[in-house]
């Protein structure tokens, strides 16, 4: 039982790996600076390693319980989200406390389900629908994982070197792949699930303050 509450209670520090590679392998890319071995180096095949390992024992979890592929993939999908929303803001809540100052939840979604919304989740779609400060995090990785792959992709078809950053390229595909379900809810979807645009207005003015933040100490080491 000690066992189980000590992870419960450890569960969010997940956040700042999760954070970490959310943000700083791609915001890099923006600049060109490689932080990743490149395929020459013999530590590339480490990476790979730890990535197929990893996921790949997480999947075959999967199907020795009985489950899918794609039960896995919403499971990992799940998990980033967490990562990025939920795990963030239980640590501040928490330091907040520690340090005696009030604090406040933080409601993501109304509690009445209605036809439409049993709809939605019957067809396997994200609700977004409240406007939530939880949803920011996860916007802002969204657009700037999505512009750094962007960029890395002109990059790459203009002909420029990119063999020392295809490991980022790589990190935020995948992170573009998963997060399609937020660009849906951005631009695409008209229902009452779709992100708000408060919530994606505030997340893209945070995108671009982080860009120009860490564009002085990165861009020096171009």
């Amino acid at each position: 039982m000690g066992l189980a509450y000590t992870h419960y209670c450890l569960w969010p520090t997940w956040f700042i790996p999760l954070t970490l590679y959310a943000f700083l392998p791609q915001l890099c890319l923006l600049h060109g600076l490689s932080i990743f071995p490149k395929f020459s180096e013999p530590s590339f095949i480490l990476y790979v390693f730890l990535v197929l390992g990893a996921y790949g024992q997480d999947l075959l979890e999967f199907f020795i319980g009985e489950g899918t592929v794609q039960k896995w993939w919403n499971d990992q999908r799940m998990w980033m989200i967490r990562g990025l929303s939920a795990f963030g803001f239980v640590w501040l809540e928490f330091f907040l406390k520690c340090l005696g100052i009030s604090t406040y939840g933080f409601s993501l979604t109304s509690k009445v389900i209605d036809d439409e919304q049993s709809k939605r989740y019957r067809q396997g779609m994200f609700e977004f629908g409240a406007s939530s400060n939880m949803f920011v995090p996860l916007i802002t990785a969204a657009i700037i994982n999505l512009v750094s792959f962007l960029m890395g992709l002109v990059q790459f078809l203009r002909g420029n070197k990119m063999e020392g950053l295809f490991l980022q390229m790589f990190l935020a595909g995948f992170i573009v792949l998963n997060a399609l379900p937020i660009y849906k809810a951005m631009v695409l979807r008209n229902d009452k699930g779709r992100i708000p645009f408060k919530t994606t207005a505030t997340s893209t003015c945070l995108a671009l303050a982080l860009y120009e933040l860490v564009s002085l100490p990165l861009g020096n080491q171009n």
